[in-house]
């Protein structure tokens, strides 16, 4: 009972973490343009990503609670590590304040804890693959599609005057709102997956099913990290790697929810943190290259390599610990 118990505040300290690192990826580009309303902001987050998993489905968190690793063999205790793991590798670089991405912090974590506690074959490799695969994918889809939106909505624009291009940035709020979308059915879905699996160990069932309250209890956690820490981490992205404008802005978060949302459809765990950070590259690199921060994104890219690994080590050390009190 106490390690389930453990496991359940592991779950609110992920989530309410992801609030804070993820949450101030996707309110960076609200905010910086000055188009969306501060008042709007949250409504228009909560509201988006609360819908994502019944728009998009639940592929993603199948991916997470079951194809990784699978706990309902592994016990109760490796969860528990893996989410400590990666709840302090997020803090640590949260602390740096460098945003990272939870999908490999958790990852890595996974397959840390699965590995020292003598349960390789536990470990599904080819999940590992495809989550690997979507972080990377995404990120240079992310770049490619920001890219070309950007020239496309450039090109376009030359021919409108000021008074005519000023309404098409209400556009901005379908495409945050489809940003929170594609984030709730993607990354929203890595809490949901966990807090499935915790039901599961609860009720000693097999059978990999999302209740009701594995969508509602996450998105309070979420919502509750956001306003703690979500606007400092804001502050760092929006404008620290470009410059954003409404238009720039625009060509973003169009790419980020695009990329994400094909990436849920497939079941593919990906970050909205990278996807939202290749998407500014590709924005900025679109608009003038030499604006853009590379300084920063070098630091960033960094950070995103070292995560996993580091992840991982600190999963096997925290598993080795958890079995010699045992």
């Amino acid at each position: 009972m106490v390690v389930l118990t453990l496991i359940f505040l592991s779950i609110a300290g992920f989530t309410i973490i992801s609030g804070i690192n993820d949450g101030g990826n996707l309110v960076a580009t609200f905010l910086a343009s000055g188009t969306i309303r501060p008042g709007w902001v949250l409504p228009l987050l909560l509201s988006s990503i609360g819908l994502g998993p019944v728009v998009f489905g639940t592929a993603v968190s199948h991916t997470i609670a079951v194809e990784v690793v699978n706990f309902a063999q592994a016990g109760p205790l490796v969860l528990l590590v893996a989410l400590l793991a990666a709840v302090v590798t997020l803090l640590t670089t949260w602390w740096m304040k460098i945003p990272t991405s939870t999908t490999i912090a958790l990852g890595g974590g996974m397959v840390g804890a699965t590995l020292v506690s003598g349960r390789i074959h536990l470990i599904h490799w080819a999940g590992v693959a495809k989550l690997i695969a979507g972080l990377v994918g995404s990120v240079v889809l992310g770049f490619v599609v920001a890219l070309v939106l950007t020239r496309l909505l450039w090109m376009g624009l030359k021919r409108l005057s000021m008074q005519q291009v000023q309404p098409l940035t209400r556009i901005q709020y379908l495409t945050a709102f489809w940003q929170g979308l594609a984030y709730g059915a993607n990354d929203q879905e890595k809490a949901i997956g966990l807090m499935a699996v915790f039901w599961m160990l609860i009720d000693h069932h097999a059978d990999y099913r999302v209740p009701w309250l594995a969508v509602a209890v996450p998105l309070v956690f979420w919502a509750a990290g956001l306003v703690v820490g979500g606007f400092r981490i804001a502050r760092t992205v929006g404008n620290h790697v470009v410059r954003i404008e409404p238009m720039t802005a625009l060509s973003t978060q169009w790419a980020a929810a695009v990329t994400v949302s094909l990436a849920a459809l497939g079941g593919f765990p990906v970050s909205t943190t990278q996807t939202t950070d290749g998407a500014l590259f590709g924005t900025g690199t679109a608009l003038q290259p030499l604006a853009v921060r590379w300084v920063m994104v070098r630091k960033m890219v960094g950070v995103w390599v070292l995560t996993m690994p580091a992840a991982m080590v600190l999963g096997g050390l925290m598993m080795m610990g958890a079995s010699a009190l045992k």
